[in-house]
C-alpha cells in the first residue's frame, strides 16, 4: 500500500510538472508573438510631425505593451514586496563598510518626491557633506570587466550605448542572490515618475505641448530597445544571457 500511494505521489508530481512546463511554453509562444509586434511597429514609424498620427500609433504600441507585462507577470510572478525604507540600515552598513564617509545626513521621505537626503545639521558654505568612493559607484566599467563582456563586445547597440550595457549589468546582478551591490539594488524604487510610467492618460495630458512628440518618441525608443534585446537574450548561445533570461522583463528593463 505505502508503495502505491509513493508512486502515485511522484506520478502527480511528474503531471504538474509537465503541466507548468506546458503552461511556459505556451505562455512564451505568445509572449514571442507579441514581441514580434512591437518590434515591426516601433522599427517602421517615422516622426511625420502630424501628432495624431503618432498619439494613434502610441496607443497601438501601448496596448501591446500591457499584454506583454501581463504575461510577463504569470511568468514571473513578484514576491512580496519590503518596504525600500526597511531595507536601508542594511544598504547603509553596506555604505560604511566600504569606504562612504556622511555626517549630518540622513535618507528621508518626502511628501510627492519619494526619498532624498535631508541635513539634520545646519553646515557652513563649501562643507563637505559625503564622500562615496568609486567602488560604490555601478558603472560602464563594471559591466566590462563582468561576464557581461562577452555580449557587449558582439553586439552593435552595447558597444556605441553604454547606458543600457550598464542597465543589462544591473539586471544581472539582481539575479544574483550574493551581489555585491544587493544592497543598493534592494533600495531601488520599483517606479520612477518619468513618462515611461505614464498611463495613456496621463500622457494625454501633455497635448499640445511638444513635449508630447518627445515623450511619444523616448517610449517608442525604449519599447524597441526592450524587443530587440528580448530576441537577442532568448535565443543566443553566449552563457550569460541565461543569467538574464528570467530578469529581463519589460518592467524591469524600462
Amino acid at each position: 500500500m505505502g508503495r502505491k500511494l509513493q508512486a502515485k505521489h511522484i506520478s502527480k508530481k511528474r503531471n504538474v510538472g509537465k503541466e507548468t512546463n506546458k503552461f511556459h511554453l505556451q505562455k512564451r509562444k505568445e509572449l514571442t508573438v507579441l514581441i514580434d509586434k512591437v518590434l515591426k511597429l516601433t522599427s517602421v514609424f517615422r516622426t511625420t510631425g502630424n501628432t495624431l498620427k503618432s498619439w494613434d500609433h502610441h496607443l497601438e504600441i501601448d496596448a501591446i505593451v500591457k499584454e506583454i507585462i501581463g504575461i510577463e507577470n504569470e511568468l514571473y510572478p513578484k514576491d512580496a514586496q519590503i518596504e525600500r525604507k526597511e531595507k536601508l540600515d542594511k544598504y547603509l552598513i553596506w555604505l560604511r563598510d566600504n569606504g562612504a564617509q556622511f555626517e549630518g545626513v540622513e535618507i528621508s521621505e518626502f511628501e510627492g518626491y519619494d526619498m532624498g537626503l535631508k541635513a539634520t545639521k545646519d553646515f557652513p558654505e563649501d562643507s563637505l557633506i559625503l564622500t562615496v568612493p568609486g567602488k560604490l559607484m555601478l558603472s560602464e566599467k563594471n559591466a566590462i570587466e563582468s561576464e557581461l563582456n562577452s555580449f557587449i563586445n558582439v553586439d552593435p547597440i552595447l558597444m556605441n550605448m553604454s547606458n543600457i550595457s550598464l542597465a543589462l549589468y544591473l539586471l544581472l546582478e539582481r539575479s544574483k542572490p550574493e551581489s555585491f551591490w544587493k544592497p543598493y539594488i534592494d533600495v531601488l524604487p520599483d517606479k520612477y515618475n518619468t513618462i515611461l510610467y505614464f498611463t495613456a492618460e496621463e500622457l494625454a495630458q501633455l497635448k499640445p505641448s511638444p513635449v508630447l512628440e518627445a515623450s511619444l518618441k523616448l517610449y517608442r525608443s525604449i519599447t524597441r530597445q526592450y524587443a530587440y534585446f528580448y530576441n537577442k537574450i532568448h535565443t543566443g548561445n553566449i552563457p550569460v544571457l541565461k543569467s538574464l533570461r528570467d530578469v529581463f522583463t519589460f518592467d524591469n528593463y524600462r
